[in-house]
């Protein structure tokens, strides 16, 4: 009954009861409840007025069955339109789905056999690694026993105890070994490009000869090939103040060399050329005091400088010192001219005495005491053309 209630029922009850005269509440119920359902009975009537009567119903009727079934296969038809293209959808995505499951599957395998590859891989590196530890092992106990074997035997060789060195310092080590000698280090054991020489150079196990490159330092050297920008740095320093220094150098190293055997000849270089200057070449008298020289000498300290001890081997003395020196003739100017004037015959590198200096640039025997008897010393210059 409420569905037909008129939209201001409320507002229409309100006016009836602001327009009742007062009365008890039990008739004043009475009269809202009559008036209530007069208002439902008037609304009814209205809403039967409404519907058509007779044939006009039903062709009423009709029209809404028409209406309905038309709407019912418009909906039939949206429907199976729209389920044919969900249907060509899901079989597009469903291809897709297969592809992409394809190249997944794919994928998948390539990883496993890549992994497997990668362990295969790492199961031979480690395999290779151990086998590289167990070779370095067994290479490192074999150069321990045979580092001890050398020990005791350099040891022997140097008591006295056997005659012949050890066969590890007669071998002969070849910086380019299918290349041409290098005529430069042939003769003075020095070369100015050292190991990137492109010629071959020889450097033997052991030999009398123990080189001390740059040993003798000293102010003259190391100045004497001014230029034009320092011509007064050496005005008042002259060749006899070198070779006096050079003197006490000689009488200083001399009886520390002479600890470990005969001291043949004793021969420093005098040039500034860096591969040249101060190398300080002892000979011994045979190889068993040079290598005991060497092993108690190398790398200690002299003059601030650490000592890098080599022995080096000479086709002759005279071959690395200039004829000059032998003649005892000098040539003026400096180092430069020097090159320059000097007429080589066979040699690059030559070496000359100091200009300036008398009979005390060779010291001979008179002049040594009773314990360098067996020296011969000079002092050289060498000079590369």
């Amino acid at each position: 009954m409420s569905n037909f209630q008129c939209p201001n029922v409320n507002q229409k009850k309100r006016q009836v009861v602001m327009s009742m005269p007062l009365k008890p509440h039990k008739e004043w119920r009475r009269i809202v409840k009559r008036e209530r359902r007069r208002r439902i009975r008037k609304q009814l009537a209205k809403q039967r007025d409404c519907l058509p009567n007779g044939n006009d119903n039903k062709d009423w009727i009709k029209a809404q069955e028409e209406l309905e079934t038309y709407i019912f296969e418009q909906v039939e038809n949206s429907n199976k339109v729209e389920n044919e293209k969900w249907l060509a959808a899901e079989a597009v995505a469903l291809k897709h789905w297969k592809e992409l499951q394809i190249k997944k599957e794919m994928l998948l395998k390539k990883q496993l056999e890549l992994q497997a590859k990668l362990h295969q891989e790492w199961e031979m590196e480690k395999e290779r690694k151990e086998k590289e530890a167990q070779r370095l092992k067994e290479l490192e106990e074999e150069n321990v026993k045979r580092q001890e074997e050398f020990m005791k035997n350099l040891e022997e060789f140097l008591n006295g105890d056997c005659k012949d060195p050890p066969q590890e310092l007669l071998t002969l080590y070849e910086s380019r070994p299918n290349c041409d000698p290098c005529p430069f280090y042939a003769k003075t054991a020095c070369c100015r490009f050292g190991d990137e020489c492109s010629r071959n150079h020889k450097y033997p196990g052991i030999s009398k000869i123990l080189l001390a490159p740059n040993l003798f330092g000293h102010f003259g050297l190391e100045n004497s090939n001014f230029n034009e920008y320092d011509t007064d740095i050496m005005l008042e320093y002259e060749d006899s103040d070198t070779y006096k220094d050079f003197k006490e150098f000689f009488f200083d190293i001399l009886p520390e060399f002479q600890k470990f055997g005969q001291v043949v000849e004793i021969k420093v270089c005098n040039n500034f050329e860096k591969h040249l200057r101060g190398n300080t070449y002892i000979e011994y008298s045979d190889v068993r005091s040079a290598v005991s020289a060497y092993r108690a000498l190398h790398t200690r300290w002299y003059g601030g400088k650490q000592l890098s001890l080599q022995f080096c081997r000479l086709l002759s003395w005279s071959s690395a010192i200039c004829g000059n020196n032998t003649r005892r003739h000098v040539h003026g100017g400096g180092p430069n001219r020097l090159k320059e004037k000097v007429q080589l015959q066979e040699v690059k590198e030559k070496t000359m005495v100091i200009p300036k200096v008398e009979k005390e640039d060779t010291i001979n025997i008179d002049h040594l005491d009773q314990d360098h008897i067996d020296i011969g010393i000079k002092f050289m210059l060498i000079l590369m053309k």
